[in-house]
């Protein structure tokens, strides 16, 4: 698997809320043509939860005739190991590379009980698996963080936490794993403690800009790197301040020409007038 920088792909609605897969077709081209080493799809920047499991597999479908034979990782985690143990078969036939799993959410499961889960999903196919560790879906010790990391199938992980002293132990101590930054704003900072790619919902519109700071920091110019960082932070702050932040996303990658409408499905609520001004305004000073 190619390791730097992943875009979770947004998924386009129409005004009903139907996905828009012709839009979800030509995002994927949006995306890939910034530069980007590949898709990390149906992941939470995809609007995951709010999607059946059968549209959850004509997305990926969708998304790897566009790819074109870029690399992509899937999101098959679920609220029930079975639907994610079908979502998990139907990537194999996909042809992705690698397949991905947030834990199981909502209910307080012991780890014992989230281990199994994710045993289960791993061997579920030959695919090598990568543990999405969402703060939002549940909370890890560093002790239980290197108990998954030690799972033969387990091959990475997306580490969308802001403690960084845990993924630099889990870093060290399992070389041969590989980890990515889920925290958009923590990207120079997972640089800076060696983490093999990131993951991030600006990438959508600003993979580019990622890209570029990679590049500066590699170089030792990190000041320079530092410039980017923070012109794409005041946008992620002004994402989280907007209460649609999928919407916004898409927002941006219309006002970049790409012809999809920025709406995600209910309960999330439209942009207002006043917060597209804010978006455009913000666009313009730092893009």
């Amino acid at each position: 698997m190619k390791t730097g920088i992943y875009v979770p792909l947004i998924t386009p609605f129409r005004e009903n809320g139907e996905i828009d897969y012709r839009g979800l077709a030509d995002a994927t081209k949006f995306v890939l043509a910034k530069g980007v080493d590949g898709i990390y799809a149906l992941g939470a920047s995809a609007e995951f939860p709010l999607l059946s499991v059968e549209e959850r597999k004509k997305c990926l479908e969708t998304i790897v005739r566009a790819a074109d034979g870029a690399e992509i990782i899937v999101q098959v985690g679920a609220a029930a190991t079975e639907q994610s143990l079908s979502l998990a078969k139907h990537a194999q036939t996909c042809g992705v590379g690698m397949i991905s799993a947030v834990a199981p959410y909502y209910f307080a499961y012991t780890f014992e009980q989230v281990k199994e889960y994710f045993e289960d999903v791993g061997n579920a196919t030959p695919l090598p698996l990568m543990v999405y560790n969402a703060a939002q879906s549940r909370s890890y010790s560093l002790a239980e963080m290197e108990s998954l990391m030690r799972m033969d199938k387990v091959a990475a992980m997306k580490y969308t936490n802001y403690n960084f002293f845990h993924l630099e132990r889990l870093i060290a101590k399992f070389p041969d794993k590989k980890f990515f930054v889920g925290a958009d704003e923590m990207f120079l900072a997972g640089q800076a403690i060696g983490a093999h790619g990131a993951i991030g919902t600006t990438y959508n519109y600003a993979g580019d800009s990622y890209i570029r700071c990679r590049e500066l920091y590699k170089e030792g110019k990190v000041n320079e790197a530092l410039e980017i960082v923070h012109k794409v932070n005041a946008m992620t702050e002004l994402l989280f301040d907007s209460k649609s932040p999928l919407a916004m996303a898409k927002y941006v990658m219309r006002m970049q020409g790409l012809d999809i409408l920025p709406v995600s499905r209910k309960p999330y609520t439209l942009l207002t007038e006043e917060m597209q001004k804010k978006i455009e305004n913000a666009y313009r000073q730092y893009f």
